[in-house]
């Protein structure tokens, strides 16, 4: 609706400032088509009323002005066309995606419609109540076929529509780093997640495609979680399972220690032709999603070796936090005691000089005894 509403206030500008250039140029042009005679006699000062100069007006001079307002109409057009069209589109995908939903959580939506419209292209879903899990998250993400720069962006870029689901898993389940991208986008993953650049290495297996990569923190982990049945889906005919995370850390470099860590599932699956045997293999692939979920808690079950393997690799990882968190609590703690000195001394001011000499007595003895408890701990 903000868009239209855009688009609207374009289209009035544009016909008030092409209606203020017609009148400008006709105007100008009827003066300078006005015979010789005529132009002097209406330069000449004179004290007589003249009669009125007739302006004519041809279709000719209103080319330029007729093709702004037929490319303006264009884009209104196309704005309703190409919404209607995604309408028509989320309502397909929205029905394997509720059934899909439905049979795995008890609460889907808001309880009246289960994908949010976030913008002409873009849907929304939320749902929550199931074993293993908090709560999952998707985005449907359509050609934006109501703007013509973003739909070239797409085109240009290769973009095609998909639907993203994050899944927040519980945080008793088993914490690792995995991950299953198309080969050409290894690189970039590599470069820009800082969960997998700290804690994942290249991994290969027989079973999975030459046009995935993968990534993952130990052999241990690559085998069981390909034996799901994730191997088949990566290799599949349909390809729709584009990437796959396991992930117990953050995508983004932390900035503080009190950074949120949760253990978290996302599937990036790609959408097919909207046929009944399109429909059924990506509701196949969303049904899948759901059953990892339910495989990393009840399948997995990693050696002692490769548990303490984790664990060395996130205490080191996670050092730098670490004294980030200490220095923070004795900064904290110096405050307090700063705060609680300066209110004592207030207090000193107040009392009488034979009071202050007796606390200054009694303070000067606390200091030293103080500093010889820290000369004591050194020579320990």
């Amino acid at each position: 609706m903000h868009q239209l509403v855009r688009i609207s206030q374009l289209a009035l500008c544009w016909v008030v400032l092409l209606a203020a250039r017609v009148a400008g140029d006709e105007l100008e042009g009827a003066v300078g088509n006005m015979p010789a005679d005529t132009q002097a006699a209406a330069a000449a000062p004179t004290s007589e009323k003249t009669a009125p100069v007739a302006i004519e007006l041809e279709l000719s001079n209103f080319k330029m002005e007729a093709l702004m307002l037929v490319i303006v109409a264009g884009l209104v057009a196309n704005y309703f066309y190409g919404s209607r069209k995604n309408a028509e589109l989320a309502n397909i995908w929205e029905k394997p995606i509720a059934t899909v939903l439905q049979a795995n959580f008890s609460a889907v939506g808001d309880g009246r419609q289960v994908l949010e419209r976030d913008s002409a292209a873009d849907l929304l879903f939320y749902a929550s109540g199931r074993r293993h899990c908090k709560y999952a998250q998707g985005h449907l993400m359509l050609t934006a076929r109501q703007d013509p720069i973003a739909l070239l962006n797409d085109l240009t870029a290769k973009n095609h529509e998909k639907l993203e689901v994050e899944v927040t898993l519980n945080d008793n389940l088993p914490g690792f780093v995995f991950a299953a991208v198309p080969r050409k986008r290894s690189k970039a993953v590599n470069r820009d997640r800082y969960d997998v650049s700290t804690f994942a290495k290249i991994a290969t297996h027989d079973n999975v495609p030459a046009s995935i990569v993968l990534f993952s923190e130990s052999s241990d982990i690559t085998n069981q979680l390909l034996d799901s049945g994730l191997d088949k889906m990566l290799a599949g005919e349909s390809g729709l399972l584009e990437e796959i995370y396991v992930t117990d850390s953050p995508a983004e470099k932390p900035e503080t220690h009190d950074f949120k860590r949760e253990k978290r599932l996302l599937v990036t699956i790609r959408l097919p032709a909207s046929t009944a045997a399109g429909i059924q293999s990506f509701r196949e692939a969303l049904e899948f999603v759901f059953y990892m979920v339910d495989y990393i808690a009840e399948g997995i079950n990693l050696r002692a070796e490769t548990t303490k393997k984790l664990g060395k690799a996130r205490d080191e990882a996670f050092k730098e936090f670490a004294r980030m968190a200490e220095q923070e609590k004795q900064e904290a703690l110096a405050k307090i005691l700063a705060d609680k000195r300066r209110a004592e001394l207030d207090e000193v001011d107040k009392m009488l000089p034979e009071q202050r000499r007796k606390w200054e007595e009694k303070d000067r003895k606390k200091q030293l005894k103080k500093e010889q408890g820290k000369r004591t701990r050194r020579v320990k």
